[in-house]
């Protein structure tokens, strides 16, 4: 009996889940209402329909932390939470937002236009990791889940919908200003993020922002671990928070 009722809840739970990114598709797709949103203290408008990881503490963590014309890289922006949040935060900020799906980077990219942020953040459509390329990534029915780990992308109740080549680019490669703050929300993929960001962490010693998810290698302190040591050798301190770690040199 107890089996049957963890597997009707279970199911419930999925079916909530699954309406609720269809309604989120179908908001970004007609622009029916960009809803008002608040977040570390300050306000911004998006298509997402619920303010979805507004009270985090890593988000937090990061717009207190803003000082003048400093440089976000978010990676892993997806719909754009933190992307709007460190924008609306200080008018000098700029944010370059890194999100490979091809169909949440439109949503992040109306949700930058509703809030008139094109002149501080710049969407890129590529994923973020080791190598600069191409790379399988494996769509979920889950739009925050999609990653290019296929479990972590079927992670929950999620299943993995398609795959598809997306470009992928180490930091070390890109040709922006370089960060001081680097937000990492990656779906299990937040070593390689590291290994291709060495020579920009080592040189411009930007404050990390890490939200740990890992399905295939056996736990989340698989990223954590590595990366404390290695940042650890860098002369950072760590801070765990809610949804992640902080680490600042």
């Amino acid at each position: 009996m107890a089996s049957i009722i963890a597997c009707a809840r279970q199911a419930i739970i999925d079916a909530a889940y699954r309406s609720y990114y269809r309604l989120n598709d179908l908001n970004h797709e007609h622009e029916i209402w960009a809803s008002p949103k608040r977040a570390a203290g300050v306000r911004f408008r998006s298509y997402e329909p619920l303010p979805r990881h507004c009270r985090d503490e890593l988000l937090e963590a990061l717009c207190s932390g803003l000082g003048p014309a400093e440089v976000v890289y978010d990676v892993g922006a997806n719909t754009g939470v933190y992307t709007l949040a460190a924008a609306a935060t200080r008018p000098d900020v700029r944010v370059i937002a890194f999100e490979p799906d091809p169909r949440v980077v439109e949503h992040l990219r109306q949700n930058v236009a509703c809030n008139s942020f094109e002149d501080r953040v710049t969407v890129r459509t590529e994923g973020v990791g080791d190598e600069t390329g191409t790379a399988t990534f494996h769509r979920s029915s889950y739009d925050e889940l999609g990653s290019f780990r296929p479990g972590n992308a079927a992670a929950w109740t999620a299943d993995v919908t398609e795959t598809t080549t997306v470009p992928i680019v180490r930091l070390d490669d890109v040709e922006a200003p370089p960060p001081d703050h680097l937000k990492i929300d990656v779906e299990g993929f937040g070593r390689e993020v590291l290994e291709g960001a060495a020579e920009t962490i080592e040189t411009h010693r930007p404050t990390v922002y890490f939200e740990p998810h890992v399905v295939d290698a056996g736990g989340t302190d698989y990223e954590v671990d590595w990366l404390r040591d290695r940042l650890d050798t860098l002369g950072y301190g760590a801070e765990r928070l809610a949804e992640g770690w902080v680490f600042r040199p």
